[in-house]
């Protein structure tokens, strides 16, 4: 193991620490399955894999109860996260009781959950009295899952166990490699920035969430990189001492300068093409062959020299046009398509990713 000499300490460098879970990669990688809209190989190899009568199981399990994040809390406690088969056993053989505790994000102590009862509402009031406000995780129809709570237990198993058995168990080692390279670039931030700079860098902003129970201080922050993530770049998740971070482990250095420069860029171009003017100008050079030049330009549009010179000029600077020398000395402007057609994929990667 190499060294490394951490340069800067606060009072969340010690209580930090690192590690991969095959047990939540396997239950995020099902949203994949829900949501599509990352991870295309991954997904078009499980559907190709997995048994008819599996997507429509999947989707009575997880898509009312925000696509499965409402379970991620039932894997906190469990000690081994390299063994599936061991989580998804501990999960099927959970009491009624422990299972809800974890499905109210544990917000109602273990203590109260049997005084509760499975009552939707006096769960939703319990957990919003020890919160301060209304868990996101109760505001789920979680009344049909209240009803016959062992039912709902075996038929979340037996969806994770075909997902495993069928598919993932044979595609865990593709995914080491992306852990691994996250895992050491975010230990250098932690070795760089401290505790609270990683904690800052990572879940975008310095506050910490409030102890709960009140009397339960943090005692331990893991961070967990998740390659199979969706639409959000952090799940965190806290109580009892315990902080969990699941964060993209394709959220890397480099991949949040690729998107801030592809940010940059959408704003330049989106800026070039919020004038009129300009825009005609574009179109005019779009429905040339390539012999357009700043007086013939001019004449079509009826504008002034000076006036195309300028939008010529914005257009260039966008990288939305691309000059060239045809004799040495006349210019003329061809499009870039793939500079337009590229712009909703570098908005999406920002807002989303």
């Amino acid at each position: 193991m190499p060294l490394q000499m951490i340069e800067t300490t606060d009072p969340l460098t010690d209580i930090i620490h690192f590690q991969t879970s095959v047990v939540y990669e396997m239950m995020l990688s099902l949203q994949s399955m829900i949501k599509q809209d990352r991870h295309q190989e991954w997904v078009t190899a499980a559907r190709a894999a997995m048994r008819p009568g599996f997507w429509q199981r999947l989707n009575a399990v997880y898509k009312p109860f925000y696509d499965g994040a409402i379970f991620f809390e039932l894997a906190v406690d469990y000690p081994n996260h390299d063994d599936v088969p061991g989580f998804i056993d501990y999960v099927r053989q959970m009491t009624p009781d422990e299972f809800v505790f974890y499905l109210a994000g544990r917000l109602v102590r273990r203590e109260e959950v049997p005084d509760v009862g499975f009552d939707a509402d006096l769960l939703r009031e319990k957990a919003a009295e020890e919160a301060g406000e209304p868990c996101w995780c109760l505001k789920s129809p979680i009344e049909d899952i209240l009803g016959d709570v062992p039912a709902f237990q075996r038929e979340l198993t037996a969806v994770w166990a075909m997902y495993w058995d069928d598919f993932m168990q044979f595609h865990i080692d593709e995914l080491r490699p992306h852990w691994e390279h996250a895992l050491e670039e975010k230990q250098n931030l932690l070795a760089q920035l401290g505790g609270e700079g990683l904690w800052e860098h990572v879940v975008g902003h310095k506050q910490m969430p409030p102890p709960l129970p009140a009397d339960h201080p943090v005692r331990e922050i893991a961070f967990v990189p998740v390659y199979l993530m969706v639409s959000k770049p952090v799940f965190l998740f806290y109580g009892y001492g315990n902080i969990t971070v699941l964060f993209d482990s394709e959220r890397t250095e480099a991949r949040i300068a690729e998107i801030t420069r592809g940010k940059e860029q959408a704003l330049e171009a989106f800026k070039a093409l919020s004038d009129p003017s300009r825009l005609e100008v574009l179109r005019t050079i779009a429905h040339g062959k390539g012999d357009m030049h700043g007086k013939r330009i001019a004449a079509k549009l009826n504008l002034s020299p000076s006036a195309v010179s300028r939008h010529l000029g914005q257009l260039k600077d966008a990288g939305l046009i691309e000059e060239a020398s045809q004799d040495n000395r006349t210019i003329t402007y061809t499009i870039q398509k793939e500079a337009i057609t590229s712009l909703p994929d570098k908005l999406f990667e920002y807002l989303y990713h």
